[in-house]
């Protein structure tokens, strides 16, 4: 009777894992030849987890190791859509993460499983780098060390008046230069004005898609950097959101994130947007100039 129990006991423990274990169903796309850049999908499938069962205040809070979140959506099959993206090449590792979601009002979670992946680089491992250049021989110098400091400090001199020269002639041939003509603008208008002259070009009808997509995101950056003077055209992506948290709603600034990463993956990762998405990412554009 002892044993019955016992072993009734052991087989209820190992249901229970059993449950735990097949709890979810989890898959990554593409699985191989993922480049720098490109946009993953985990795809994650439980009983109850919906994009508005998670728990939203967690989502940036995962570590995806190397990998960033860039958002979360609804599959068709009633899953959830983690889009992923990495700028690390070489072997790596999409962590195992711990979601926490809500499921008829009660606390679930879901343990996903690491996956070890390889990211390839957009280099051409054919061709060598040219960033390391042999070192040059030892240079011998002839002159004392005054004769040196003698010499700066002519050059210094020389490069004085030269500036001061330059100032005196541009003071008296001075004309309104254009960044003062923009300045005079309102951001809003000017920035309207920009994406308007985009259109003109017609640069998509001519196949210039990475040039369409790098003005399109320098008129954002520009319009964001004159509203809330900042200096955000050299910033990345990421230093940009940084900056802007203070200034602008979490949504907004998620959203704007979003979109410039998007661009960035056309300009860089050579994505290529369909007719619609282009149309679609003018009208964004335009929707955060007008409301921002």
């Amino acid at each position: 009777m002892f044993f019955s129990k016992k072993i009734i006991s052991i087989l209820y423990l190992l249901l229970l894992l059993a449950v735990n274990v097949y709890a979810f169903e989890q898959s990554l796309s593409p699985q191989d030849n993922i480049t720098v850049g490109d946009k993953v999908v985990l795809n994650i499938k439980a009983d109850g987890l919906t994009v508005d069962s998670l728990d939203k205040s967690k989502l940036q809070e995962l570590n995806f190791g190397d990998f960033e979140l860039l958002d979360v959506q609804s599959a068709q099959d009633n899953s959830v859509n983690f889009i992923l993206s990495v700028y690390k090449s070489g072997k790596t590792e999409l962590l195992s993460v711990e979601l926490q979601y809500e499921y008829e009002n009660q606390q679930k979670f879901v343990k996903t499983n690491a996956v070890p992946v390889e990211i390839k680089s957009v280099l051409n491992p054919q061709e060598p780098s040219q960033d390391v250049l042999d070192i040059k021989g030892i240079v011998k110098f002839n002159h004392s060390l005054l004769w040196y400091l003698y010499f700066v400090l002519a050059i210094i001199l020389l490069m004085v008046i030269i500036y001061l020269a330059y100032k005196y002639i541009k003071k008296r041939n001075r004309k309104p230069i254009q960044e003062e003509i923009i300045q005079a603008i309102p951001p809003k208008e000017y920035a309207l004005k920009q994406l308007n002259d985009l259109m003109a070009l017609d640069l998509i009808q001519k196949g210039y898609i990475k040039e369409y997509y790098d003005k399109l995101s320098d008129i954002i950056r520009f319009y964001i950097s004159r509203t809330y003077s900042i200096d955000g055209m050299e910033k990345t992506t990421a230093e940009l959101y940084s900056m802007l948290k203070n200034k602008v709603t979490p949504e907004h600034n998620r959203e704007l994130k979003n979109y410039l990463l998007n661009c960035d993956f056309v300009k860089f990762a050579k994505l290529i947007p369909t007719q619609e998405d282009i149309e679609k990412d003018f009208n964004t554009a335009k929707k955060f100039v007008e409301e921002l």
